[in-house]
């Protein structure tokens, strides 16, 4: 064999050991939790699903969204700049019910809240500030971890909730590891558990129906005990991974952000919400928004809690089909091309090629697979 042959070959093995060598130290503490993980079932759930099934259907809806009180004709759903978050996202519990207009409905099933007004943009990367760890409130443990400081009403920390965190964060980052590698440089969560409704409400101040709130530009999320409790801290614990790698000046649509956290609620968190079953029955059968429309939604404002659900329902099954229906970094590739301003259309295209250059394309598409799962692979 020539002696430049040899060369290049010493050389280019050279270059790709080292490669592999970095790649490696640079994902070896993630894949590290992998192993590690034993999280098939929502740890806070105390009774089988089949036991907390809603008894009766939710009559499908109109595309349209109800106007609010005082609002014009035409102007049902802001499609306009949508206006800077507040800081908190709140999440009703099983015993309270949503109504967007803040009217509790009695009876009803728990979901997330959503003001118009609903979060700060979380695009610093999760804070960029230097970490000054919150002081344990009163009659509260502390206990750190890698990626979490958790503090639990009582005299100590569970070893067993610190774990089932972190497995939490390790299933998580099987989906979102792309779009939140900050997560790597020590900027952990604070997560207070209380042990009951009560200490949550004087903690925070959230009315009777809330059973979860989250700030997320403080990456602080408050619960309090109780079978929902999981799947909360999964959902806002995507808000806080996922809407970072959008910027402040262009947040997440709220869409792509609602049916993000949803699918990660009820695939890695373990904790599926009963009007999510309930309503893809619903949207299996012809159901839902037109997705042109679906898409314009950037807030909650005058909504009925039917629509409400089947609008999460929807976004969440679409989120579901587009991380499925192609293998690679398609879905990746979406998300960035909307974060740096492509129309949706075009971004969808960029991504994912023919057929998928129109928003009706993928509405036909998705509905397909609603019925037979021969795109994505897979059914609800």
């Amino acid at each position: 064999m020539d002696i430049l042959v040899k060369l290049r070959l010493i050389f280019w093995t050279l270059v790709i050991g080292l490669w592999g060598l970095f790649l490696y130290q640079y994902i070896s503490k993630d894949l590290a939790l992998v192993p590690q993980m034993r999280l098939s079932k929502n740890p806070f759930s105390g009774r089988p699903a089949e036991e907390r099934i809603m008894k009766k259907m939710i009559a499908p809806t109109p595309y349209a969204w109800p106007r609010p009180p005082g609002q014009s004709s035409g102007s049902a759903v802001s499609t306009g700049n949508r206006p800077v978050r507040q800081n908190y996202h709140m999440v009703p519990p099983v015993a309270g019910g949503l109504n967007i207009k803040g009217i509790l409905s009695a009876g009803s099933e728990t979901m997330p809240d959503h003001p118009a007004l609903e979060k700060t943009a979380t695009a610093d990367g999760g804070g960029t500030r230097e970490e000054t760890v919150p002081q344990a409130p009163p009659g509260f443990a502390m206990m750190e971890s890698r990626h979490f400081i958790i503090y639990e009403e009582g005299a100590s920390v569970s070893k067993e909730l610190v774990d089932n965190v972190e497995n939490l964060h390790g299933n998580i980052m099987l989906d979102l590891v792309a779009f939140s590698p900050w997560t790597r440089d020590n900027r952990r969560v604070y997560v207070f558990f209380a042990q009951n409704q009560d200490t949550y409400q004087r903690l925070t101040d959230r009315p009777a129906w809330s059973g979860g709130v989250a700030s997320l530009s403080e990456r602080k999320i408050y619960l309090f005990k109780s079978e929902e409790a999981f799947g909360i801290l999964a959902h806002e614990l995507t808000h806080i991974y996922f809407d970072s790698f959008f910027p402040a000046e262009r947040s997440s649509p709220l869409w792509l952000s609602e049916g993000m956290a949803t699918y990660i609620q009820s695939e890695r968190g373990h904790s599926t919400p009963i009007w999510l079953a309930q309503n893809l029955k619903l949207l299996e059968k012809g159901g839902g928004f037109k997705l042109n429309d679906l898409v314009r939604i950037d807030n909650m404002q005058g909504a009925d809690e039917d629509n409400v659900r089947l609008w999460y329902a929807q976004s969440y099954s679409i989120v579901r089909f587009l991380t499925r229906m192609k293998a690679g970094e398609a879905f990746y590739t979406f998300c960035k091309r909307l974060r740096d301003g492509t129309p949706v259309h075009q971004a969808l295209y960029q991504a994912y090629g023919m057929p998928y250059n129109k928003l009706s394309s993928l509405e036909y598409a998705w509905r397909y697979d609603l019925k037979t799962g021969k795109i994505s692979g897979s059914t609800h």
